[in-house]
């Protein structure tokens, strides 16, 4: 495993190390700027330990229920092997600075989430795409792959895969699995923002759960199953890669907000919160299956798959047919989706298009697919 060569230069705050040691103990600090806590004024839903600056992996309390989640999803990772972040997306910056550089060699799924592409595009990724079904990549892709590119890292969403909405199986998960033990200088970054939304039946067990040799971060996030807008999700890794990644969130922002890790701390701990998330997956259920039908009925010849869980349809809406004009024209028209186009790694297929069926009421998504069916047809 090769780390990028910025890492050579990265070393702990002194700062952060002592007030590290000092927490839980009774120590006069005069080392970092701590503002009097006499001073802090009340805030509504604010704890008072909480008012201060913390710890950059985030608080324990949090890290410790986080890692009892992961343990009911099957990956066992200590709550001193996980760093809360600012969503998931800071774990795919923090990924990118410790592993890619120029000419790096990334593998990722084709097509993939654009803001990852946008992310290793920007430290200079070599970006390799692999082809998935709607289970996943077989066995036969997956060894091509990575015979082809030899990468560094591999990039994939296994459960309701951004766009395709793609679950990957039992057998296409212990097929990457097997893949990366063969190649333990490959990392896995296993990207899991969907994982509670699912309806029907949950999605097996992370990659990183069955990993043996290889190297493994995993980020999951806040977002999507309770308040998008507090910005909090996690990161999991392997041992040998905790102390790099935290010395880079370190270097990025000191640790996460406080107060917004003591309300996803309240929800963890919420005797109602299974019930509260049976609620959400039933209403998404719901949007979903009238979604489906919406879209037989304003593009009879589309070819896609309904959804288990996520929140996105994946359509090729006019094959062949590049729909980054139509974009354009459909947003004149007060309808807004993401063309296809821009979530592949190299050259797209054409005619696809990223369809939310969450956020619109469904009086108003029949509508948009009304109007975007009408701009196709005219183009």
């Amino acid at each position: 495993m090769k780390f990028a060569s910025r890492i050579a230069r990265l070393h702990a705050s002194p700062v952060r190390e002592i007030l590290r040691a000092a927490t839980g103990r009774q120590v006069v600090s005069l080392a970092g700027g701590l503002p009097d806590p006499d001073t802090f004024p009340q805030l509504a839903g604010l704890e008072s330990q909480r008012s201060q600056y913390g710890l950059t992996e985030g608080d324990l309390d949090l890290r410790q229920e986080i890692s009892a989640l992961l343990a009911k999803r099957g990956l066992c990772c200590p709550p001193e092997r996980i760093l809360v972040l600012n969503g998931s997306q800071q774990g795919l910056d923090l990924a990118a600075k410790l592993l890619v550089e120029e000419g790096t060699s990334v593998l990722c799924e084709s097509p993939t989430y654009v803001a990852a592409l946008q992310v290793f595009s920007l430290f200079g990724a070599q970006l390799e795409g692999m082809a998935i079904g709607p289970e996943g990549s077989s066995r036969q892709d997956l060894t091509e792959s990575f015979r082809r590119c030899d990468p560094a890292m591999a990039y994939v969403i296994p459960s309701f895969q951004n766009p395709t909405g793609a679950l990957w199986s039992e057998d296409a998960r212990e097929a990457l699995a097997s893949e990366l033990d063969h190649r333990t200088e490959c990392v896995l970054l296993e990207d899991d923002p969907y994982g509670e939304l699912w309806w029907g039946q949950a999605p097996p067990a992370p990659v990183a759960s069955r990993l043996r040799k290889a190297p493994w971060i995993y980020l999951g996030s806040f977002s999507k199953s309770f308040v998008p807008g507090l910005r909090m999700g996690f990161l999991a890794c392997s041992e040998e890669l905790i102390t790099p990644l935290e010395r880079l969130k370190q270097a990025s922002d000191l640790h996460s907000n406080r107060l917004a890790q003591g309300w996803v701390l309240s929800d963890l701990c919420d005797p109602n919160r299974e019930e509260r998330l049976a609620d959400l997956r039933a209403r998404y259920r719901f949007k979903c299956d009238v979604f489906a039908e919406s879209l037989k009925r304003h593009f009879p010849n589309a070819q896609f798959r309904k959804p288990s869980g996520g929140l996105f349809f994946w359509a090729n809406l006019v094959p062949g047919r590049d729909l980054r004009d139509i974009a354009h024209l459909a947003l004149e028209a007060g309808v807004a989706f993401l063309p296809g186009e821009h979530c592949f790694p190299s050259a797209p297929d054409l005619g696809w298009a990223r369809l939310n069926f969450s956020h619109a009421s469904v009086e108003d998504a029949d509508r948009a697919l009304g109007v975007l069916a009408g701009i196709c047809r005219s183009r």
